[in-house]
């Protein structure tokens, strides 16, 4: 082995202490006295504030092992000749093609050039560079794997970015929804971590009820990020950061500190508003990060601000559902003599023996009014009926805020408007039993209201309700309903 390779002139000094975070690199080669000059030689190596984290391999099948156990290997130093002449380039095959890693930089070394011609090499093989032992000095290692690691840092950074482009593409399109809104800031915090100089762990944290015990992280991404999600901020952040929270929160400011970042994020809806906090930063912020900063400040506040609205006003919507189910229900007789489509339900209710016919008589008005405005064709593909039953949802999402026995059926029954007694239907393929009563009630007083008010003659509805029998509707509960048709169309 040639002694320049061996980094003669190099004092000797014990490996230092790893810092908590720091950058694989697994060196591939069957002398050991290579993975010990290599180690010695980057022993005080560091890069945005971590150090090197080595892993051996002594031929072509443990380095393959090892890149399955450690996947987020940023640099390979790869020999070419060690079990057989052309191990290392399997191993460089195996590492792109069978173990589809894109990102691990792979550098090349051997010391038989002549085996392994470089040219032939890089068109032929994915690896990242290709260097000779017998020119490979100390300097050049230490220059070869920090280009290698900011070639890594930079492509690990787009690939997060393109994951949180799509958290915020796929729910773009339902971006007012709850889970969609909480998937769209989640996105927002993956993207802000790279871009934020390589921040180790953003979090995201409202109070949105102005709950005494402060503010909860919504998002989170980085370290611990999973634990970290809906916990009090108090309790995830570091001490140095937790003594300037209450400061950013009451002066509405952002503070800047060695490693971390406190901003406040200004509600136009709630007073409390929103923290983000950023930790683990390797170096100060540039200008145009704290542009970047700032920019996600104000308007990931804004799209929240308009979630926050929707539920205002869903809960607005459903406390006015609830009073007039309520008073309905106290003037129920009222209700009977102006409403057909309550009196239809009513007496349905009563006659297969439900256990809140004047509930159920109640809901029957809000049920007409809702599937009136959210009917479709049903004889429509299956999947243009789950996109439709998905937007049914999200227009009834008030009215799952209800608390009134009468709401909730209604609720429920133009939830399940589409499901069948043969668990033929959607959204969830409810069968049977499974499906409440008073939906069913709901739903074939609607259907019968159409019929009588087009005057169909009561044996044309006999004929239409028997082709539904065990498909749509329970067989027992379709003898009531036929049996029950000329007092149903007297009312």
């Amino acid at each position: 082995m040639s002694s320049q390779f061996m980094f003669a002139d190099e004092p000797t000094a014990n490996t230092p202490n790893l810092p908590d975070d720091h950058w694989k690199v697994m060196i591939v080669d069957d002398e050991p006295e290579v993975h010990a000059v290599t180690k010695l030689a980057l022993s005080d190596f560091h890069f945005l504030g971590k150090g090197l984290s080595f892993f051996s391999a002594y031929s072509g099948e443990e380095a393959k092992q090892l890149i399955k156990e450690h996947p987020d290997t940023a640099i390979v130093l790869l020999d070419v000749v060690m079990e057989t002449d052309d191990a290392g380039l399997n191993v460089a095959r195996f590492i792109r093609e069978e173990a589809n890693n894109r990102f691990s930089r792979i550098i090349l070394r051997t010391g038989q050039p002549g085996q392994a011609p470089e040219r032939t090499v890089i068109v032929n093989y994915d690896i990242n560079d290709y260097k000779s032992k017998t020119e490979l000095t100390a300097q050049k290692l230490f220059t070869a794997v920090m280009s290698a690691l900011r070639s890594y840092r930079d492509i690990m950074s787009i690939d997060h970015s393109r994951q949180g482009l799509e958290k915020i593409i796929s729910s773009a399109g339902n971006l007012f929804a709850l889970q969609s809104m909480n998937s769209f800031v989640d996105g927002l915090v993956q993207q802000l971590s790279w871009v934020i100089g390589g921040a180790q762990q953003t979090f995201y944290a409202s109070n949105d009820e102005n709950q005494p015990q402060g503010y909860t992280v919504k998002a989170a991404y980085g370290d611990e990020a999973e634990v970290a999600k809906g916990q009090r901020l108090r309790s995830v952040i570091p001490a140095e950061a937790l003594e300037h929270l209450d400061d950013v929160i009451k002066n509405h400011s952002v503070y800047v500190g060695d490693t971390f970042v406190l901003a406040f994020c200004r509600s136009h809806c709630r007073p409390q508003g929103a923290v983000l906090y950023i930790g683990g930063l390797a170096r100060q912020l540039s200008e145009d990060e704290h542009h970047v900063l700032h920019l996600f400040a104000e308007n990931v506040q804004q799209a929240q601000d308009n979630v926050l609205c929707l539920e205002d006003a869903d809960r607005f919507l459903a406390e006015l559902a609830d009073q007039w189910m309520s008073l309905s229900l106290d003037h129920l007789d009222e209700v009977l003599a102006k409403s057909r489509i309550a009196r239809i339900a009513y007496h349905l209710a009563n006659q297969v023996k439900s256990q809140q016919p004047q509930a159920t008589a109640c809901a029957a008005m809000i049920y007409q009014q809702a599937e009136q405005l959210i009917h479709e064709v049903d004889q429509r593909p299956a999947a243009v009926e789950a996109l439709c039953q998905q937007r049914v949802s999200r227009s009834l999402r008030a009215l799952a805020n209800a608390e009134t026995v009468a709401t909730t059926i209604a609720y429920r029954a133009l939830y399940e408007r589409l499901e069948r007694w043969d668990g033929l239907g959607l959204p969830d393929g409810k069968q049977g039993e499974d499906i409440a009563l008073d939906s069913q009630i709901l739903m074939v007083s609607v259907q019968l209201l159409d019929w009588f008010s087009q005057e169909e003659p009561i044996a044309a509805i006999k004929t239409r309700l028997n082709q539904e029998r065990a498909s749509y509707y329970s067989p027992e509960f379709l003898d009531t309903v036929i049996s029950q048709l000329e007092t149903l169309n007297a009312q």
